[in-house]
This record gives C-alpha cells, sequence and structure tokens, in this order.
C-alpha cells in the first residue's frame, strides 16, 4: 500500500533520515538536515513524503508563489528508481499547484540528468531555456523547463 503525506514540522522527525539517505543517494551534492528544515518553515515551500507499506521511498519539495510551481528537489529510493514513483511525486506538485491556483510549473535540471529529463519530458515539461554553470560542485549547466498548467488533465492519478 503507497500513500503520500505531507511533510510538516509535527511529522518531520520522523522522515528525516529517511529523507536525508536518499538524499545523499541522489545527488553530488545533497541537501543536509537545515536545508529541509528551512523548506519547511518557508510558506512557500511543500514537502511531500511517499510511502510505501509505510516505508518513505521518495520526496519531493517544491515552491508556490506568484501564481508558479518550482520543483525545487525531487527524489527515489535507488531500489524504487524506474517503478513510476518520480511520475506520482511530481503529479502530486502539478496537481497541488493547480489547485492553489498556480498557471506555470517550471524546474531545473542538469543535461546528464537523463532519466529526470525523460520523467519531466513525458509529464509534458518543454525546454525554454539554460542556466550556465548553475550546478557550482560541477560547474554544470541547467536546463530550464516548464509546463503551463492548462494542458494538464483535469483529473491527475496521483
Amino acid at each position: 500500500m503507497s500513500s503520500l503525506v505531507e511533510v510538516t514540522g509535527e511529522n518531520f522527525p520522523i522522515f528525516q533520515w529517511d529523507i536525508l539517505e536518499i538524499e545523499r543517494n541522489s545527488f553530488p551534492s545533497p541537501w543536509d538536515l537545515n536545508s529541509f528544515s528551512s523548506e519547511i518553515d518557508r510558506s512557500i515551500s511543500h514537502l511531500w513524503a511517499l510511502l510505501i507499506d509505510e516505508v518513505l521511498e521518495g520526496y519531493i519539495c517544491f515552491w508556490i508563489f506568484a501564481n508558479e510551481t518550482h520543483l525545487m528537489n525531487v527524489a527515489v529510493h535507488p531500489e524504487w528508481r524506474g517503478k513510476g514513483l518520480g511520475e506520482r511525486l511530481l503529479c502530486k506538485m502539478i496537481e497541488v499547484g493547480i489547485s492553489e491556483g498556480a498557471e506555470t510549473a517550471w524546474l531545473e535540471v542538469r543535461p546528464s540528468n537523463l532519466v529526470a529529463r525523460s520523467l519531466y519530458e513525458k509529464a509534458g515539461f518543454k525546454e525554454v531555456g539554460f542556466r550556465p554553470r548553475y550546478y557550482k560542485e560541477t560547474n554544470e549547466d541547467a536546463i530550464i523547463m516548464s509546463l503551463p498548467l492548462s494542458l494538464v488533465p483535469k483529473v491527475l492519478s496521483a
């Protein structure tokens, strides 16, 4: 059985170590505990955990402000990758964005992250630009992608 749970200041201590473990296994420059704590305290930020049999296997963090949704971070436990969890998390971001009046979703992605790029393209995101040397630890550019939320079907399977 799987479920999506909003992570709040109250339940973050339950999830924090699982989130950090997945984060460390997913990124060359992972967020630390303070980064996630700051997101929970930020009014525009939303953090959701995906649980399978009550075990955290993925999460997504996004901002909603000025009629926009901006993906900040998404990761799935390595053992669960390729099984649709990333898609489910992305659908949750889109669903929450639409429910809060966002008109466009935005994200940045590494050109080398072909799996993530494929996921975003499958969801309807299109490349609209790039940010030179956006990723400081690797000096890699970022591809900017956007999705007009008016193009998203009214019913999402999130």
